[in-house]
């Protein structure tokens, strides 16, 4: 009776310990089919993180790009238009310089000369000037302009001419404008061309630049 209660005994004990190692077994196996499927969902996220932040990078380098293309395009165009209101005040100023008293004087003396050898004699001719040049070529230009076309011209004051004059025929249509402004226009229009082009080399030459720290930096 004892030797087959001591069998039974063995026997569970064995049964139990292969179960165990059994039901182990089964766990260490799930453990690595789980930990196979963990590692390869990782791996996925890991490339699918990668391609996104590869296309982030991308996108980012593009739209660096195209900042930096609009910013020097800003940057050339703000260094255009200063270096053109700077052109301007200085032309502004040199053509004001220029149209001193006996300039006017001169310039006036040619045109009347020109209207009467065109036969313009008998149209009154009014000529615009500020108050400071009406009355400082009054006396200097009106004889020799009336001894041209007789006495069909007036000088006359206008507030608004700083220098130069204006000048129109019989129904006040302007005709010439020798104005400061207008000749200062004129001038710097014709300069603009020159002047872009020096913006234009400034930048190729700051792109050259830039390209050679760059080489020299890498």
């Amino acid at each position: 009776m004892a030797d087959e209660l001591q069998s039974l005994i063995e026997r569970i004990q064995r049964e139990g310990v292969e179960k165990a190692e059994a039901e182990a077994a089964a766990i260490v196996t799930r453990a690595k089919a789980k930990a196979v499927e963990i590692v390869k969902t990782a791996e996925a996220q890991a490339q699918a993180l990668l391609k996104q932040a590869d296309a982030d990078a991308q996108v980012y380098t593009e739209r660096s790009a195209i900042t930096l293309s609009q910013a020097a395009r800003d940057v050339l165009i703000a260094v255009g238009q200063g270096l053109e209101s700077i052109l301007n005040e200085v032309v502004r100023k040199q053509v004001g310089q220029a149209l001193s008293p006996d300039t006017l004087k001169a310039m006036l003396g040619r045109i009347a000369q020109a209207y009467a050898a065109h036969g313009m004699n008998e149209n009154r001719l009014t000529v615009l000037l500020s108050p400071d040049d009406q009355k400082s070529l009054e006396r200097l230009v009106e004889a020799g302009v009336r001894d041209a076309l007789g006495q069909g011209v007036d000088l006359r004051a206008d507030d608004r001419i700083v220098k130069g004059f204006r000048i129109s025929i019989q129904d006040g249509h302007v005709v010439h404008d020798f104005t400061q402004v207008a000749i200062a226009e004129a001038i710097g229009e014709l300069l603009k061309p020159n002047l872009a082009e020096i913006v234009h080399r400034a930048a190729q030459n700051a792109a050259v630049g830039s390209h050679g720290v760059t080489a020299a930096a890498t």
